[in-house]
């Protein structure tokens, strides 16, 4: 029996009813978007004509060990085991030895603390059977069990913050929500997943390689704040992500988890799916919901903010995907678990996307508090010393650290107390011979191709910035810095939505970490 109570015995009626024969042990071959670049399909078949009469063939998304695609391992066998090195050498792939690769493969993992990646690549992605028997949907039946307001209570207590970057309190938007909700007024959820930054692509994973997950938190949601219909907006661009919550969804629909009378309740929720409509802007959540209802590809004035009169003018709640995906271990296992994790301030984890120059590039779950430089040595393998010119952190909307700040903590809000901040936890590692200002121009031109054109602060600033920002790749000059600062802060106090505000970010970190250097260097 999975639990007690009625939703727990729907449940494990489920599960019964998805077994089939298990008579040989599994291996599960990681497939995801990072491994579809590097022939993890053509590895797949090869696999599959090589092992599939003693085992079990599975396909799973990728764990994070994204410089390892492409992978697949056997489970219930050690890692140094004879079968998991008959994969590895599979893979044709020219890389070190079957030892140097395990440890290398190992060391990445062992600074992580995973809990909303947790079995990620070691379950199959499709797998419905595999993953109730692993503990998935346990926080749904438990939060059946209880009063939407008890899940308020319990997700509000464990210090639960928004991962999407802005770090709101997750319970505190819910209730916000809830306090403009009534019968003619009924609140609508909307998960975002549209994650469109340069060098993000942590939700993706997720969506990859546990899509249940995803639909596990999302319907922990829209129960809590008394929606029905949740809304799963995905990049435009994410295809195979996509593509598994679509077979999720359908399969979920199919075995009374999604629809009327989940797990035999009274209780309906819908889970809909829909494609971005293109742009980094749309992640901002007043031009995602523009977009959803059919009007152009640009925020919205607020107040009104979303919980307040949101999709069709209704009240809304919008979560990001690591946010949700969450939730199942905290109403599984008690607020108690979440908040032991992570620093006093900030309970919890962080994914982080790890890409540049580092030796381990991929996705990472860590403490919160967990300082830069040991997620880039002890993590991505890579020594700062000698070999790293700067790090830029956050993506566009952030800016770019010296080696000498790397030691601050991976936390919400401005980390350096001035222009840095994480957000949705790109960390792109710059090569020691990488110049800083180039990444900077290159973000700030990004800002300024994604600018919507609405207001024009944002629109005549950020091409400024950026044409400032290549002048000074020219010239050493005071007068120009002065010029370009005044401008980042101006673009960044008048703008409409967090595009614009936060667009001048990487010039103004620039500006306090290199510039002075520079002059000084006579470049």
């Amino acid at each position: 029996m999975i639990g007690s109570g009625a939703a727990f015995a729907e449940l494990d009626k489920i599960s019964k009813s998805l077994e089939v024969p298990r008579g040989k042990e599994k291996i599960v071959v990681q497939v995801g978007q990072c491994s579809h670049a590097v022939g993890g399909q053509d590895y797949m078949e090869s696999i599959v004509d090589n092992f599939s009469q003693a085992y079990e063939i599975l396909e799973g998304g990728c764990d994070g060990a994204c410089f390892a695609a492409p992978r697949a391992t056997c489970p219930a066998s050690s890692s140094t085991s004879d079968i998991n090195e008959s994969l590895w050498a599979l893979r044709g792939v020219e890389s070190d030895t079957f030892e140097e690769f395990t440890e290398s493969v190992d060391r990445f993992f062992a600074g992580q603390f995973r809990i909303t990646l947790n079995d990620v690549g070691q379950l199959s992605w499709n797998g419905l059977r595999d993953y109730i028997e692993s503990g998935g949907f346990k926080g749904l039946a438990s939060a059946l069990n209880r009063l939407p307001q008890e899940i308020i209570d319990v997700v509000s207590d464990s210090g639960l913050r928004g991962r999407g970057g802005a770090y709101f309190p997750v319970g505190d938007k819910w209730r916000s929500t809830l306090s403009f909700s009534n019968h003619d007024s009924p609140t609508q959820v909307i998960i975002n997943a549209e994650e469109g930054e340069p060098g993000v692509f942590k939700d993706r994973h997720l969506m990859e390689g546990m899509p249940y997950r995803v639909i596990e938190g999302a319907l922990i949601t829209a129960y809590a704040v008394s929606a029905r219909d949740i809304y799963i907006y995905v990049n435009a661009e994410a295809e195979l992500s996509y593509e598994r919550l679509s077979y999720a969804v359908n399969n979920c629909i199919e075995n009374g988890l999604v629809g009327n009378n989940i797990l035999g309740t009274n209780i309906g929720l819908n889970v809909h799916l829909m494609r971005g409509a293109g742009g980094y802007v749309c992640g901002e959540e007043s031009t995602l919901i523009n977009t959803m209802e059919g009007k152009r590809r640009e925020p919205r004035l607020r107040p009104p903010f979303p919980t307040e009169a949101g999709l069709h003018d209704l009240p809304t709640v919008i979560n990001n995907v690591e946010t949700i995906c969450t939730l199942p271990f905290i109403v599984k296992e008690g607020l108690g678990a979440l908040s032991t994790v992570g620093t006093a301030g900030v309970s919890g984890t962080k994914i982080v996307s790890l890409s540049g120059a580092i030796d381990r590039p991929g996705v990472a779950e860590v403490q919160m508090g967990t300082s830069l430089r040991s997620i880039i040595e002890l993590i991505g393998g890579t020594r700062i010393e000698g070999n790293i010119s700067a790090v830029a952190v956050g993506g566009p909307s952030s800016g770019i650290l010296p080696t000498r700040k790397l030691d601050l903590n991976v936390g919400p809000g401005f980390i350096d107390g001035k222009n840095v901040m994480i957000g949705a936890g790109g960390i792109i590692v710059l090569g020691i011979n990488s110049e800083p200002l180039r990444m900077t121009a290159l973000l700030s031109q990004y800002n300024s191709d994604e600018s919507c054109g609405k207001c024009t602060p944002c629109r005549e600033g950020t091409p400024r910035i950026y044409s400032l920002l290549r002048e000074m790749e020219g010239l050493g000059d005071v007068a120009l810095s002065e010029k370009l600062k005044r401008l980042c802060i101006t673009v960044n106090s008048a703008s409409l939505c967090g595009l614009g505000q936060a667009a001048g970010n990487p010039a103004l970190s620039y500006l306090e970490y290199f510039a002075e250097e520079r002059l000084h260097s006579g470049d």
